[in-house]
């Protein structure tokens, strides 16, 4: 799937259709003539009820003519949602949710770009990490690598009017064994290092644990943990770091989540337990409240209100769903550090998720206690989940998947979509959607935007890591001190775009909804 990269920001088939009607049995499909098609009816169903704007729905019914349902989607879209690109649909249900569950076919890298002519036209992709047992680690490709060519050919592109950049060749997210070289950065600019031969993507478990390390610096026990989705079928893993933190006698933390794009609510209500003071974890404080649509507010305080996250709450056994296995969780209160007090490093790259660990975290730890260092974060306060129209291992299903035909499943079986549902607020239900992102209580650039001065994970020479040593000790040896230019030009020095990546919505992976719920949802709205 091609990538597109936003520069200086750093960062379905068609069959007829008749409107289902889950009181009637199975019926034939309807001739084709006249009728609307079935996918598209789907998104207007599910969007009409679930979405946050679905009061907008109203006059956006498909008609005969909305033939494409990846256009009608886009076309219904709330206009705050299409500016932020939050909601998408997808002919890959599966993926979506294998995605989600942390499965991927990758060469297991994270990549941000820098330009290598004034044209820019010619880039150099700089590895900002690698996961662990990826085609790419065992190729020896690691964090602070630059690769400069694939296959032999420079990595080039153009830069859009809407800023992006439109790769010629998408081989760095191909399907293909390619090769690559390797460069580094010197005082005479990119120098060839090494070329990797053969590298193979493949299914891999991205593991978002990625970095961890203690540090004893006088009478502190400092952790530091390098975070990178928020995924809860890696919880355990979560659990396992924290352990050692406790085991370790850890008196503070530093969280590290600065290319933390989001992911799943349920990690992040882990994560908290895991941090947050004990008394918290063991009461069940509730950490994330929703507020939904008209339909859906009144829906869910009729079943007992719209907390939707409590820290002390897990999965305490797997779950086979579909292809999937969603594993359990060990007790986090097991492994919880009882602090009053924690360190986030968090930028533009820092999504959903990320941003609910801060902004939720300082309503129950205080607001002068979650201590943000880096950037203004990427900005998403909304929530989504994904819609599958009857299959309930794929998302929440819209239908009842007995009164389908076969070609109506057959149709709609690999369709999903991934709408925003809603604005989440923290305990006190308060929000941050003005000003729509969270700024940082000390202001740094990684490398101080330079990435000559970029350092590997769990160095205290990184900017963002010393700032936090600096303040948890007091120590004014890691305070960051930018250096002076190495070359004849600051000028000179290799930038780093604040480059937008993808990034992942907060994902209400804990809500469980039923055909027949979308049935007492429509029944609200008459």
């Amino acid at each position: 799937m091609k990538k597109l990269f936003e520069l200086f920001s750093l960062s379905l088939v068609l069959i007829s259709f008749t409107v289902l009607n889950t009181s009637c049995n199975k019926e034939e499909l309807p001739k084709p003539k006249g009728e609307i098609p079935v996918v598209s009816q789907f998104v207007y169903d599910g969007m009409s009820l679930y979405y946050l704007w679905a009061e907008d729905m109203i006059n956006k019914k498909p008609t005969i003519n909305d033939t494409d349902p990846k256009k009608y989607f886009e076309n219904i879209l709330y206009k705050t949602d299409t500016e932020n690109n939050w909601s998408w649909i997808t002919d890959d249900a599966k993926s979506l949710v294998g995605g989600f569950a942390g499965e991927q076919f990758t060469f297991g890298y994270n990549l941000t770009f820098v330009p290598v002519n004034k044209e820019q036209t010619q880039f150099m992709a700089l590895v900002k990490y690698v996961y662990p047992n990826s085609p790419a680690e065992k190729a020896g490709i690691k964090r602070l690598d630059y690769i400069g060519k694939v296959d032999g050919s420079p990595i080039t592109g153009k830069v859009t009017p809407e800023g992006y950049i439109e790769f010629d060749n998408n081989k760095l997210y191909g399907n293909n064994t390619v090769t690559f070289s390797i460069y580094k950065l010197t005082n005479n600019g990119f120098e060839l290092d090494r070329e990797v031969p053969a590298v193979t993507p493949k299914d891999i478990n991205t593991d978002p644990v990625v970095f961890n390390k203690i540090f004893t610096i006088g009478n502190k026990k400092i952790g530091y943990l390098f975070y990178t989705s928020y995924i809860a079928n890696f919880n355990y893993r979560l659990h396992e770091v924290f352990s050692q933190f406790k085991q370790e006698g850890v008196t503070d933390l530093v969280l590290d989540l600065r290319y933390n794009g989001g992911g799943g609510i349920d990690a992040a209500a882990y994560l908290v337990s895991l941090y947050a003071p004990e008394a918290d974890v063991k009461n069940k404080t509730t950490l994330v409240k929703m507020k939904y649509n008209t339909f859906l507010n009144e829906y869910f305080d009729k079943r007992g209100g719209r907390d939707v996250a409590k820290l002390g709450e897990y999965r305490e056994k797997d779950e086979q769903r579909g292809d999937i296995l969603y594993k359990a969780a060990p007790n986090p209160l097991t492994a919880n550090l009882n602090l009053n007090k924690i360190y986030i490093i968090a930028t533009g790259n820092s999504a959903s998720a990320s941003e609910l660990t801060t902004f939720c975290s300082r309503a129950i730890m205080g607001q002068s206690n979650v201590v943000h260092i880096g950037g203004r974060t990427y900005g998403k306060y909304t929530a989504s989940w994904t819609l599958h129209p009857y299959d309930e291992n794929l998302g929440i299903p819209i239908y009842e998947e007995s009164k389908l035909s076969s070609e109506q499943k057959n149709t709609l079986k690999n369709w999903a979509m991934q709408p925003i549902i809603g604005i989440y607020s923290d305990k006190n239900e308060q929000n941050f959607i003005n000003p729509g992102y969270l700024e940082p209580n000390y202001t740094l650039r990684e490398g101080f935007g330079y990435v000559d001065y970029w350092e590997p994970l769990g160095d205290p020479k990184d900017v963002f890591l010393g700032q936090a040593l600096y303040l948890i000790t007091g120590n004014e040896s890691y305070k960051p001190v930018e250096p002076k230019a190495t070359r004849s030009s600051k000028q000179e020095l290799q930038r780093v775009l604040d480059i937008k990546e993808d990034v992942m919505p907060l994902n209400l992976d804990n809500i469980k909804l039923t055909p027949d719920d979308f049935q007492k949802l429509r029944e609200l709205r008459k």
